[in-house]
């Protein structure tokens, strides 16, 4: 393994980052790997994360550490990892072969390399000797600024995926680019984009540090370098260039850049002199291709802007299946956030079912009723779990609450004929009770949740569950009056609605009138908290204006309806930000005269 060539670390967390399984017991951080995270990143080094388990609680304990701001581009969930590695990749513009991958299992590691074959991958016990190899590299980055730009590539890639084309997105990025001509006070780092650039190095000469000093002093040589920004931040030197008799000895750009035409924008800036391209290269450039346009043009004041959340004094939990998870997906300032989207269990008797249930209305009022032996029966069944019941909403104090009610239309629940617990579970329309629909749920032929039924399962579920359909339009409504009630005072109350535009694309039998059943929903909300000043109640329709909208079926939408979504969601975060410290004002001023006034009688009792 050449260490000098590797530009990204990825890591595995459980048995390699830190000492145990995080589902399962408490973990401990490895000190070596956190060192060597520490100095890759002082190396120009940058580091990823790919790794089996439930994202929140690996977040969380990163940042219990202090560890959470060195990495970028973190995929953390239950998927295969050798596509999840190509991904990070792919989205951080690098290649494999400056890519290193450090996983306990060595399945993983094969799978990676599959994916990519010139990926590096060690396992943990390499991490001391590849630390002591990077700690010794001639490279200098003690401000982390790789780091901070593939913080802001991170970013750029979330927004990019609400819009409906790559030029609409670099249109509004406001994209700057300035060319320099004092190389040789910047030699020492020219030179290490020369050295380090491979995807967008279209001569690939590699000139010593002697060379390169000769050719900047060359007066028959136009040399410059690019510096950029755009509105997501600053890129600094990301570009070189040589031409000399008009033909061009180097053209080259940090892959940071790629997919932002600053290629092509400079080779028109050059006047396409003669060039020859070596190897391969990412980018296609020449006096055919597109001109550049979105480059050095501003966009309008405010137009396509997404600012972030502001002066926001408190904690917002977003409550939801899908959509909600796609809406945060773009939403910044994630610490303010607590998260509670549908999940894959962890717990070894139903590991990797998908668990829905837990926002449904039905699930969300029980999560406030439900004892510890009523949770224990349920666990008893493969497809629940201990988690599926989380009070945070009630007991945390909250300035505001997303909740979707896309689960009530869908799901069917099911009442202990024991102990009257309820759980939501599966499409309505198949009930585990009913003995007709077990070779569906065996053969899954109906939706499963990942789980592998057996007719002992279904056995079980038919004697000891009764089936209660699904709720009605004026029960999900009552339930979440009950939610309403029951959470901390003065927490605004944010619940989306179903869409209402009929979907004829619908690939499930079960979701042929659903529109008709979110009208129903929809008005039942809508007279139920009719008046009801701290609660909003979100109209996706405002987001649906076609069938261009939606992607796979009525409940999906394109990313770029997320991304609208999420735009409001911020202007309501920061909306209410504003109105509590108006609030927090005019209290503070308040006490403040009521102070003034007291200390005015103990001077002048008398008046």
């Amino acid at each position: 393994m050449d260490v000098s060539k590797i530009k990204l670390i990825i890591w595995d967390l459980d048995e390699t980052f830190w000492s145990g399984t995080i589902s399962e017991q408490k973990v401990a951080p490895v000190p070596r790997a956190c060192g060597l995270v520490l100095v890759s990143s002082e190396k120009g080094i940058v580091n990823s994360i790919c790794s089996k388990n439930d994202e929140q609680p690996c977040i969380d304990k990163l940042k219990e550490w202090d560890m959470d701001k060195y990495f970028v581009f973190a995929s953390i969930n239950w998927q295969p990892k050798g596509r999840r590695v190509k991904d990070i990749i792919s989205n951080m513009n690098l290649r494999p072969a400056n890519t290193l991958f450090i996983d306990d299992n060595r399945l993983n590691l094969e799978e990676a390399k599959f994916y990519c074959p010139e990926i590096m991958t060690a396992l943990p016990d390499e991490i001391d000797s590849i630390y002591e190899e990077i700690s010794r590299l001639d490279k200098h980055d003690e401000n982390l600024s790789r780091l901070e730009s593939y913080k802001v590539l991170e970013k750029k890639n979330k927004i990019r995926q609400g819009m409906d084309s790559n030029e609409e997105f670099l249109r509004q990025s406001n994209i700057h680019a300035d060319f320099h001509t004092d190389c040789a006070e910047h030699s020492e780092r020219l030179h290490e984009l020369i050295m380090r650039a491979n995807q967008l190095n279209f001569t690939k000469l590699r000139p010593s540090k002697e060379e390169l000093d000769a050719l900047l002093s060359d007066k028959d040589a136009d040399c410059g370098y690019i510096t950029a920004r755009d509105k997501y931040g600053e890129y600094g030197i990301v570009g070189f260039y040589a031409v000399k008799n008009n033909k061009v000895i180097h053209l080259l750009f940090s892959c940071r850049t790629l997919g932002m035409g600053l290629e092509q924008f400079t080779y028109e800036h050059l006047g396409f002199p003669e060039l020859e391209i070596v190897g391969d290269v990412s980018v296609k450039i020449g006096a055919n291709e597109p001109r550049v346009t979105w480059i050095n043009q501003d966009t309008a004041a405010g137009e396509n802007e997404f600012g972030g959340i502001e002066n926001a004094d408190f904690k917002v939990l977003m409550k939801g299946p899908c959509d909600l998870n796609q809406i945060f997906s773009f939403i910044k300032n994630e610490d303010m956030f607590d998260c509670e989207f549908t999940y894959v269990s962890r717990e070894k008797h139903s590991l990797g079912v998908t668990i829905e249930g837990m926002n449904h209305t039905a699930q969300i009022v029980e999560a406030y009723l439900i004892t510890d032996a009523q949770k224990r029966e349920l666990c008893a069944l493969p497809i629940c779990d201990s988690a599926m019941f989380p009070a945070g909403i009630y007991k945390n104090k909250y300035g505001m609450i997303f909740i979707s009610i896309l689960t009530d239309a869908n799901l069917g629940l099911y009442r202990s004929k024991k102990s009257g617990a309820v759980f939501a579970f599966g499409e309505y329309l198949y009930p585990m009770t009913d003995e007709n629909m077990w070779d569906k749920y065996i053969n899954k032929e109906v939706y499963t949740a990942n789980y592998s039924f057996k007719k002992e399962d279904l056995q079980k579920i038919a004697a000891e569950y009764e089936f209660l359909g699904r709720l009605t339009p004026k029960e999900i409504a009552e339930n979440l009056k009950f939610i309403y009630n029951h959470i901390k005072p003065d927490t605004r109350l944010v619940i989306l609605l179903g869409c209402e535009r009929e979907y004829k694309d619908n690939i499930l039998p079960a979701w042929d009138t659903r529109h008709d059943d979110h009208k129903k929903i929809n008005a039942a909300v809508r007279a139920e908290f009719d008046g009801c000043e701290n609660v909003t109640l979100f109209d996706v329709n405002d987001y649906i204006a076609s069938d261009d909208d939606f992607n796979d079926s009525i409940n999906h939408y394109k990313k770029r309806v997320y991304y609208l979504m999420a735009q409001k969601f911020t202007e309501m975060i920061n909306e209410r930000a504003k109105s509590d410290i108006a609030k927090q004002t005019s209290r503070a001023k308040l006490a403040y005269l009521t102070i003034k006034q007291k200390i005015k009688k103990m001077i002048y009792p008398h008046g």
